[in-house]
């Protein structure tokens, strides 16, 4: 008997990469500026108490203590560096369970699932592509849409982000070219259920036909993913709309991720080290490196130390610093030559974004 052969898995020659402030750059946020915005690393508890709605109120004031437990009064600290130290904890108290009274792994446990349901509180509250009052529903934004418009099958992004905005403007404006079936880049697309919802028209019926979206964090429209390939992988229509802690997968932002625990998201960075590699334009849009994600850092080097094909690197961020950081990553693909663009917005770089293209 012959068996078909699946098409194995073929990037091709353009790579975008959004992170955080891709979603905060969006034109329904800089056009109407929702109470809560989308967070970034540094301002994440800021935006936390921005929340008003009362049914978030008991995650929002349990992680304000469980900080506070930790720091004390007047603390700055960012998302990742708060996800960091939850880890460290964590791995200490287990290590020696006598050396706090207060600090439990259990309790520690409890923290970190209270960061995450404020992470999706946050979201909801900012960035909800289906809830009709939203901004994001109710103003799509333009500056992905663009985007999405110059973009090709099989050309890839790569997402850190846990929010919907960018699978929203895949499937409103990627007709023939999306197909959340197979876009994902799920080791097995034929055990995907509920990808319809979040399909564009007529969308591509088989691998290497659709735009990738490979979001290495995980999201907020996945439900937990199986502890092995061949199981169901389920999406969910409604990313934020659901009773007592929340069924999704996201991978925080620590230095120890479990990557490795999942087959799946093992798969997924895998593509991401392949299309990073043989990228002939990289697009780094609303995207920082950051020294508490050393996986994230060296998936960037490894790749690019083997890139001998990229022709054009486009850098979406207003901060010098952030750019700076970017092009000590890429320093080998530069040296070679590659081109460097600029843009400080998403806005300004969508007026542009036939650069995309080779």
């Amino acid at each position: 008997m012959l068996r078909c052969a699946i098409a194995r898995w073929s990037p091709g020659d353009t790579v975008l990469v959004i992170g955080a402030g891709a979603t905060r750059g969006a034109q329904f946020v800089e056009e109407h500026s929702p109470r809560c915005q989308p967070p970034l690393n540094a301002d994440f508890f800021n935006q936390l108490q921005r929340i008003q709605t009362a049914k978030h109120q008991p995650t929002v004031n349990g992680v304000l203590r469980d900080a506070l437990r930790i720091y004390g009064p007047n603390y700055r600290v960012t998302l990742e560096e708060y996800v960091t130290q939850l880890e460290g904890l964590l791995e200490v108290v287990e290590l020696v369970p006598a050396s706090s009274r207060t600090l439990t792994p259990e309790g520690l446990r409890e923290m970190r699932k209270r960061l995450l349901n404020a992470l999706s509180a946050v979201l909801e509250e900012s960035a909800d592509v289906v809830k009709s009052t939203s901004s994001a529903r109710q103003h799509p934004c333009m500056y992905h849409a663009e985007i999405v418009r110059h973009l090709v099958p099989r050309d890839t992004i790569l997402s850190f982000n846990y929010d919907c905005v960018m699978d929203d403007a895949l499937r409103r404006h990627g007709r023939r070219k999306w197909s959340a079936q197979y876009g994902y880049c799920f080791p097995n697309p034929g055990r995907v259920s509920g990808h319809e919802p979040w399909s564009a028209l007529e969308p591509p019926s088989s691998q290497n036909r659709s735009i990738n979206l490979l979001k290495l964090h995980g999201s907020l429209n996945w439900r937990p993913l199986p502890e092995a390939e061949h199981l169901e992988i389920k999406l969910r229509e409604r990313p934020y709309k659901q009773a007592g802690d929340k069924e999704f997968e996201l991978v925080p932002p620590e230095n120890a991720k479990r990557l490795f625990d999942r087959p799946v998201l093992r798969k997924l960075w895998g593509n991401a080290e392949l299309a990073l590699r043989r990228a002939r334009v990289l697009t780094l849009a609303g995207f920082s490196f950051t020294p508490t994600d050393l996986h994230v850092d060296s998936l960037f080097r490894a790749a690019m130390a083997s890139n001998d094909k990229l022709e054009r690197v486009i850098i979406v961020n207003p901060s010098p610093e952030h750019r700076r950081a970017i092009r000590s990553v890429l320093v080998g693909p530069l040296q070679e030559g590659a081109r460097v663009v600029q843009f400080d917005s998403l806005r300004e770089f969508s007026h542009h974004a036939d650069l995309l293209r080779v």
